[in-house]
């Protein structure tokens, strides 16, 4: 078998071949043209004709797989290469801070130039224009030539950059660091978000607060410092606090600062001048700010102010000084906190000795386990009471010496916590008191005993005599009367004068006689208490005075009187000696006038009635109630002395108390109460008589 084999002519003879028949086939010029203009044509014809070059299919023989294989490859190749630069282009213009960027710009021109060879060889195969595909080898040579010189002397640049592994390890570094400013950028952020938050909290606190740098600048002043001091944010920062507020300090303040960078804190009073001059005393806490890493940045300084408060405590401390009693506070756990000068005379120690101590330093020790149950359960429910109420307690001197006392307790309410402040009084003297007291209470009981057994002694003894004279007195006075009557004309007129004497006497006789005997009863008579409405009573007893009271010119002026609990019929008669008292010393007056009403003697009813008779010195007014006490001549207002004395037994049985105010000339008034209010003291001559009365006849 014979191997067929096809011959292709070489491509120097395809263009030889195609420039030869060019020249044979190519026509004559119609007619003259400038030689420039000719040569341009010329010149355009062979770059952009074929310019009678046959085409590489001729070459290929029209072979349509070799064709086609050659058109498949150089189509690819320019398809790539056209695409390459496109991607560097786009890379460059995205990483622009690539080195050597304008490197890829040459080398995408290079690879364009080197596409469009292979474009031209695909354009050739049907047509002969090699002049434009020499220009475009040749511009693509230059690229190629100019890429490569280029290449030269970048590359050492290049190889001094870093390799991958570099660029990972530098890669990992950078986003290791950038991962740490964002971690600390977060910080900042939420630290900042703290800060204000804690500075809004801070401005809502009722305390001033302000923070100050190591160097002492004032960095942070809230709104409370503004009202206390009153100095705003901005003028207060970056001022030095200690001499903006012109502070006087407990002890130097170097101290102080080394104690807050020991201990963390300082806490004490302080002494502030405000904006206006005003001085504040506060209570100041200075806490120490640090950093992470546990160094210190800054200082707290929380001040509330306290002058109010220390000039309460100062009030109380001088009321304290100043109270009669030893006044010992303490705490719940029993311990001394505050005593005074009373304290330290009555026990004998000294305050450094007792604050701080436990309060029964104070008493004996055989007490000392049983108090210490007692304070315990009156701390759990404090209230105001006297300590050991009906036990004898006792207080125990420095030297050992025990005394009677007596302790009154109360709780306090303060900032720190519940105090019991204890007045203690020593008793020794008042014990002693009431012993002689008591002593004295026996002998008076004896003593009343003795003078109950006179008096009723003496009723009885006032009684059998008053009773066995009246048969005497009746008998005189019966016989005598009968010898006026019928030998009165056989008398001279001398003895019809001394008969008439006789009789008087024994009339008067019987009438002491009877005020005797009533004198007498009421000592003995049991009172019976009823509601009595006085007003009915003093018109009863006005109903029942003599007649010749009766024809007299009497003006009587009864005020309404208020019911009382009283014997109705004593107080009849205590009525009826008061009144015809009245009438008797007011026989003088030819406008007679006699008042009953009722007024108010340190807060008891009093009653009284008043006359404007002759009246009395006031000097002899404690006389007015003895029995057969008189203070007018018997020739001129007749009487025994005993109705006054009757009078006042009968009150002081009610439980009141008698009395009376007078001047001589201008009348009298008597008081009297029928019982004084319980825990009032006994009414006396300090009676207030309301003025205007209501008039009855």
């Amino acid at each position: 078998m014979e191997a067929s084999l096809t011959l292709y002519p070489p491509m120097p003879m395809c263009y030889e071949h195609a420039w030869v028949g060019l020249r044979l086939q190519r026509p004559l010029a119609c007619g003259p043209r400038p030689l420039r203009e000719t040569k341009r044509m010329e010149i355009f014809r062979k770059l952009f004709g074929s310019d009678g070059f046959m085409p590489h299919g001729m070459c290929y023989l029209w072979n349509t797989r070799l064709i086609y294989l050659h058109v498949i490859s150089d189509s690819l190749i320019a398809l790539s290469y056209f695409a390459i630069p496109v991607i560097l282009f786009w890379f460059v213009r995205k990483r622009r801070s690539v080195p050597f960027g304008w490197m890829f710009g040459l080398f995408g021109l290079f690879i364009v130039a080197c596409g469009s060879t292979h474009l031209m060889e695909v354009w050739n195969l049907w047509h002969g224009d090699y002049w434009l595909s020499g220009i475009i080898k040749a511009v693509t040579a230059a690229v190629s030539v100019a890429t490569a010189i280029l290449l030269v002397r970048v590359v050492p640049k290049a190889i001094d950059l870093p390799d991958t592994r570099q660029w990972i390890k530098a890669n990992a570094a950078l986003e290791e660091e950038v991962q740490k400013r964002r971690d600390i950028e977060l910080d900042l952020r939420t630290s900042e978000a703290n800060y204000r938050e804690q500075a809004e909290l801070l401005d809502l606190t009722h305390d001033a607060i302000f923070v100050r740098s190591l160097d002492a600048h004032i960095i942070y002043w809230n709104r409370s410092a503004e009202k206390l001091y009153g100095w705003s944010k901005r003028e207060a920062r970056g001022q030095i606090p200690h001499e903006l507020l012109d502070t006087i300090f407990p002890k130097p303040l170097s101290e102080i600062h080394d104690e807050v960078l020991q201990k963390g804190f300082w806490e004490g009073e302080l002494i502030h001048q405000r904006r206006d001059g005003a001085k504040i005393t506060v209570s100041s806490r200075w806490a120490l700010r640090t950093d992470a890493a546990g160094d210190p940045i800054s200082i707290l300084e929380s001040n509330r102010d306290v002058t109010g408060r220390k000039e309460q405590e100062e009030r109380f401390r001088n009321l304290l000084e100043s109270a009669p009693d030893a006044m010992v506070i303490v705490d719940h756990r029993g311990l001394i906190q505050l005593v005074n000068a009373q304290t330290e005379r009555l026990f004998g120690y000294s305050r450094e000795e007792l604050i701080g101590k436990t309060v029964e330093i104070l008493m004996p020790k055989r007490f000392h386990p049983q108090h210490i149950g007692h304070r315990t359960a009156y701390s759990e429910s404090p209230r105001p009471r006297e300590m050991g109420a009906g036990l004898e307690l006792s207080g125990r001197r420095k030297d050992g010496a025990e005394f009677p006392i007596e302790i009154s307790l109360s709780p306090l309410k303060t900032q720190e916590g519940s105090l019991i402040s204890s007045a203690i009084r020593n008793v020794s003297d008042r014990r002693h008191a009431e012993e002689e007291i008591r002593k004295l209470n026996s002998v008076l009981r004896d003593r009343v005993a003795e003078l109950n057994a006179a008096n009723r002694e003496l009723e009885s003894f006032s009684y059998s005599v008053s009773h066995d004279l009246r048969a005497p007195l009746r008998h005189i006075d019966g016989f005598t009367r009968i010898l006026k009557e019928e030998y009165a004309g056989e008398l001279p007129q001398d003895g019809v004068r001394y008969l008439d004497r006789v009789l008087e006497a024994a009339n008067h006789m019987g009438h002491l006689v009877d005020d005797l005997l009533n004198l007498a009863r009421i000592g003995r008579r049991e009172i019976a208490k009823q509601k009595v409405r006085l007003e009915d009573v003093v018109r009863q007893a006005i109903a029942e005075l003599p007649p010749e009271t009766a024809e007299r010119k009497i003006e009587w002026l009864i005020e309404p009187l208020a019911y009382a609990e009283c014997d109705p019929g004593l107080m009849k008669l205590v009525f009826s000696n008061l009144l015809s008292n009245g009438a008797k010393f007011t026989r003088t007056r030819e406008n007679a006038v006699i008042e009953v009403g009722e007024c108010e003697s340190r807060g008891v009813p009093a009653y009284f009635v008043r006359d404007n008779g002759v009246g009395f010195d006031p000097q002899y007014a404690d006389k007015l109630f003895g029995v057969f006490q008189r203070l007018h001549r018997q020739e001129d207002f007749e009487g025994t002395g005993i109705g006054l004395a009757t009078v006042q037994r009968i009150i002081r049985r009610h439980g009141g108390e008698i009395w009376a105010e007078a001047e001589p000339d201008r009348g009298a008034t008597f008081f009297f109460t029928l019982g004084a209010h319980p825990n009032e003291e006994t009414p006396g001559p300090e009676a207030e008589v309301p003025i205007g009365r209501t008039q009855s006849s």
